[in-house]
């Protein structure tokens, strides 16, 4: 990329980064640092919401599963607009109304255990620094498309998301996703416009696909589904079942005004977030038309940029693809210091930092837990895979225990400590092959053997405390 198209991504991530900065002023205590002082209102909470799930994955992940797939790539960026549609729905207004500022406080009020919140936080803390890991590799990858050193990439990206968030809390992630937004629905159907251009239309695109690349298209590349459906649910039903036990979403539920606000802001992400997922989806299939199979699928949408779009157009798409992700990033940084000092410290361990100090330790908390993240990301790549199995043990162990506990008041605490380690086990076991032939997602397989165990266990127990 040219030397001005690197100025005006550069100039986009200092806006972005004293927006974050700027922020601090509204941050006077922890309540304001972790939960925006619990006043988002219908935009920012909507906001929020939104780019939590519109991170690398949604953007560039997306455009490869196209790439790779065809129309069925779509399934993962409908899959969490969807999800965001079934949290206002399923767990919303019920987990809003108790007042909470975790999952794992919801379990421990629920089950009437700290054991269960502390083996829920630690899970979900493991899960989050993973993916923050995942997402210092997707800003490595895009902004080293200005002719930066990876490392450097990593580092410039990394620091931006994790010093404004330090010093803002959720307030600043919230005051950048509102900016960031602005730039992803206008970038994201600029590539996806720019590709089909090039390509000359979706007419003469499926038609070179069809001449190219008969294989592909005898395999369903061009049919929604993907010839059977199974990728749709493969990538579906573990998003859906992350968004509704996930940390990072709730917090911003917990942040809303009012119950009505919280439900009907992640019903609006999700209607937002669906409406989008057809643009990376095709810019993937344009880059397929266009470049065949001569590109690796995660740098789709890179190489539309770099080979298709002109220099404004492509920073302004860049940008987009560095917004989504550092949106993301700075949402998990968040979720795991409420972990670290309120489920971990503070609930579970019964240390209350004083009320001078609470701030100040939560900063330095949130530093240090992105700092270990980014790290862990340069200095090994497999510890981030490793990371992110205990994505599958959280999902799979913590989410029966979450979404029924809600519904089935006969749960108990025996029960939920029995679904959440087998779950989690099981859900390990099937992600390393060794369970059934891999035709499952883990997560489902671990999700399954969780509720097993927690109704068999709380029948075999006295009944659940009421919620």
């Amino acid at each position: 990329m040219g030397s001005m198209q690197a100025i005006i991504v550069v100039a986009y991530l200092l806006i972005i980064f004293f927006i974050g900065l700027w922020a601090a002023r509204f941050v006077k205590t922890t309540d304001d640092f972790l939960l925006a002082g619990r006043r988002l209102g219908w935009i920012l909470a909507t906001a929020a919401l939104a780019a939590t799930h519109f991170g690398g994955g949604f953007v560039i992940g997306t455009g490869a599963w196209a790439y790779q797939y065809g129309l069925s790539g779509i399934a993962y960026a409908l899959g969490v607009g969807l999800s965001l549609l079934l949290l206002a729905v399923v767990a919303a207004g019920r987990m809003r109304r108790l007042g909470l500022m975790t999952v794992p406080d919801y379990l421990a009020h629920r089950y009437q255990s700290n054991a269960v919140r502390i083996l829920g936080a630690g899970l979900s803390l493991l899960a989050i620094i993973g993916i923050l890991g995942a997402q210092v590799w997707a800003s490595q990858g895009a902004l080293s498309l200005l002719g930066l050193d990876p490392t450097t990439a990593a580092l410039v990206a990394s620091l931006a998301f994790i010093v404004y968030t330090t010093a803002s809390g959720l307030w600043g992630a919230t005051l950048t996703d509102v900016a960031q937004l602005a730039v992803i629905f206008v970038g994201i159907p600029l590539v996806t416009w720019g590709g089909l251009e090039a390509a000359g239309g979706w007419v003469v695109l499926t038609e070179t696909i069809r001449l190219a690349e008969p294989r592909l298209v005898s395999e369903g590349y061009l049919d929604w589904l993907g010839g059977d459906g199974v990728l749709l649910l493969l990538a579906i039903i573990p998003t859906v079942m992350y968004t509704l036990i996930g940390q990072d979403f709730y917090q911003r539920l917990f942040a809303a005004k009012t119950d009505k606000i919280a439900i009907g802001a992640a019903a609006l992400a999700g209607i937002l977030l669906m409406s989008y997922a057809i643009f990376p989806a095709i810019a993937g299939i344009s880059a397929r038309g266009l470049f065949g199979d001569a590109i690796e699928p995660s740098q789709a949408i890179a190489t539309l940029v770099t080979e298709v779009l002109g220099v404004w157009t492509g920073a302004i798409v860049l940008g987009a693809v560095i917004a989504a992700i550092l949106s993301t990033a700075d949402s998990l940084l968040i979720a795991g210091t409420a972990h670290l000092t309120h489920d971990i410290c503070h609930k579970g361990l019964g240390y209350r930092i004083p009320d001078e100090h609470a701030l100040w330790v939560t900063r330095v908390v949130t530093f240090s837990i992105g700092v270990s993240a980014l790290l862990l990301a340069l200095a090994m790549e497999a510890i981030i895979e490793l990371l992110l199995l205990s994505y599958t043990m959280y999902a799979a162990g913590v989410f029966i225990p979450v979404v029924l506990g809600l519904y089935w008041s006969r749960g108990t605490r025996e029960g939920a400590l029995a679904g959440i380690l087998l779950g989690a086990g099981t859900g390990i076991l099937a992600s390393q092959g060794m369970l059934m032939d891999g035709s499952w997602p883990p997560i489902v397989i671990g999700a399954g053997t969780s509720l097993i165990a927690f109704v068999g266990v709380s029948l075999l127990t006295e009944a659940g405390v009421a919620k």
